[in-house]
């Protein structure tokens, strides 16, 4: 089977796949036929991942490890939610399990394994920013100092199609939104608001976006 480690963070979740070296968030790889096998816990409150075309409700508890585990036999997108109420932003934290062909799938894993893109112009103004700002408190991108375990890993952001427990798609619009107040996007999350610039906010979004 393909063993992931499910992490729920208020309100957003992590996914570690152990044997590939692959850490993302929000967005579930799977090769289609795959038994999938999760281990489920959590860092903070309880929480339950659900995802109802694919398997049951299971709780996600702190210092507690549960198993679920499923077989997706389309490819497709299926919708996954927290299914326990685990505070303000319980219903926004949402993500998505991407079913797809096994070569898909391993094309998928190479991208991941990948380090994280080089940066030059205007990403690496952004580079600069990030790495010399509160960003790296909290966020990791790999082969950086960027080392943080808080927030989500954002070695591959840009490869994502959504980001905030999966409640805004990723679109330059979306993270300028984010960035210049996380606050007023999804109240009480974790990422404080940082008082950006706006040339700021523009150097971080060609950053990120350089992040495939």
């Amino acid at each position: 089977p393909l063993v992931i480690h499910v992490v729920g963070h208020q309100w957003f979740w992590e996914f570690d796949y152990p044997d590939l070296h692959i850490v993302t968030a929000n967005e579930l790889h799977v090769p289609v036929g795959a038994i999938v096998s999760l281990d489920v816990e959590s860092v903070d409150v309880i929480h339950s991942f659900w995802v109802p075309q694919l398997a049951g409700k299971v709780d996600v508890i702190p210092g507690h490890t549960n198993h679920v585990w499923f077989q997706a036999t389309n490819p497709g997108t299926y919708r996954g939610q927290c299914s326990e109420f685990c505070g303000l932003q319980h219903a926004n934290m949402l993500f998505n399990v991407v079913a797809e062909t096994p070569d898909q799938f391993q094309a998928w894993v190479e991208g991941q394994q990948a380090p994280a893109a080089a940066a030059s112009g205007d990403a690496a103004k952004g580079e600069q920013v990030l790495m010399t700002g509160a960003c790296i408190g909290c966020h990791t991108i790999q082969g950086t100092k960027a080392q943080g375990k808080v927030g989500p890993d954002l070695t591959h952001f840009a490869s994502r199609g959504s980001f905030a427990g999966a409640m805004l798609q990723n679109t330059p619009d979306n993270v300028a939104r984010w960035l210049a107040d996380p606050q007023a996007v999804k109240p009480g999350t974790l990422m404080p608001n940082l008082h950006l610039s706006k040339d700021q906010v523009a150097a971080l979004i060609a950053y990120l976006e350089n992040l495939k």
